[in-house]
Formats: C-alpha cells, structure tokens, sequence
C-alpha cells in the first residue's frame, strides 16, 4: 500500500480537484449544484474557508482555499462536505453508481472518488496559473468554447473584481492544454 503525505500548512492556499465516482457525469444537474451549495454552506459556517475560486464541471470540481491562520485541516472539510452532499443527494432522489463490494463492506456511496488532489500553492505566479487553469477548463474539456460561457464557476465574479477581461480565455493557452493537474 502507498502512504501518501499530504501537505499541511496552517493558513496556507489550496487548489484542490474532487472527481465523482467512475467520472459520472452529474454534478451540473439542477439537484447536484442545490446539494452541493447546500453541504459547502454547512462546513464553511462549521468549519470556515475562504473560496478564492471554483469550477463546477459535469464530473469534478476544481477549487482554490484559502484556510483560517493556524487551520490546515482542509481533509475534514471535504470529508464532511462529501459526506452531506451524499446524504442530500441520495435523500432528494438523487442515484448513485453500483457499489462494488469494499464499499458494499464499508456502507460507502458510490458517488465521489475516494479522494481527492490537493496542491499547496506556493506564490502569487502559482496562484495565478491555478486560478487560469481552474476557470479555462470548460474550453478545455470542450463543455464551452469560451470561458464566458460557462456558467458554473468564479470566472464572472473575477470579471467584476477586474482580475480578468469578459474575453479572457478566447485565445487558446498552450500551456493551459499542457498544464500537468494530477488530480484531473
């Protein structure tokens, strides 16, 4: 078995990739974005972050945190924002995948991956590409072909704060199609 060592810095930033079960593609339905909103409302009154920015896309989400000095928890965050979003989910009708056996033996739901990818971001020039990579990865999975119209992420919001132009992202970004994101 691989150990795997995730990295805690209290305080620190973080873009993060959670994939859905078997890449189901489901997320962007009506009932999954209420559930989601739902369960990421309920762990940030418990257990606060600040959203920096997001991307929701029919089979993962992207995301970058920004965690309360002397926090690095962020794993118990997404435990439960998994977890309430499944129970919500399931509650409201939602379907999941087939269970195989370790999640028959374990009562886990066969909805989210059971992980997630987590990278500590290390500058202003890393936040900066992460924030890029998160809001043009619709144009990239060929769901739009301009990152204005996707509706699902913090690009509009970013628009209104002046850190990008309505047309940012029209152009195509080799290093952007090139960026190497594990998790994805």
């Amino acid at each position: 078995m691989s150990w795997y060592r995730r990295a805690n810095r209290p305080g620190g930033t973080y873009f993060f990739t959670v994939i859905t079960h078997e890449r189901k593609r489901f997320l962007t339905s009506d009932l999954a974005r209420k559930c989601l909103k739902k369960a990421f409302e309920k762990i940030r009154d418990k257990r606060p972050f600040q959203m920096e920015g997001f991307c929701l896309l029919p089979d993962h989400l992207h995301c970058i945190w920004v965690l309360p000095e002397n926090d690095k928890d962020f794993s118990v965050r997404w435990g439960g924002i998994k977890s309430l979003f499944t129970f919500y989910y399931r509650d409201q009708g939602g379907r999941e995948d087939l269970r195989n056996k370790s999640r028959e033996r374990s009562g886990e739901a066969a909805i989210w991956q059971r992980r997630f990818w987590e990278h500590l971001i290390r500058d202003q020039e890393d936040f900066a590409k992460h924030m890029d990579y998160l809001h043009y990865n619709p144009v990239k999975h060929r769901l739009v072909c301009r990152v204005a119209d996707w509706q699902w992420s913090t690009f509009h919001h970013c628009v209104k704060e002046g850190y990008y132009k309505q047309d940012w992202g029209n152009q195509k970004f080799n290093w952007i199609e090139q960026f190497q994101c594990v998790g994805e």
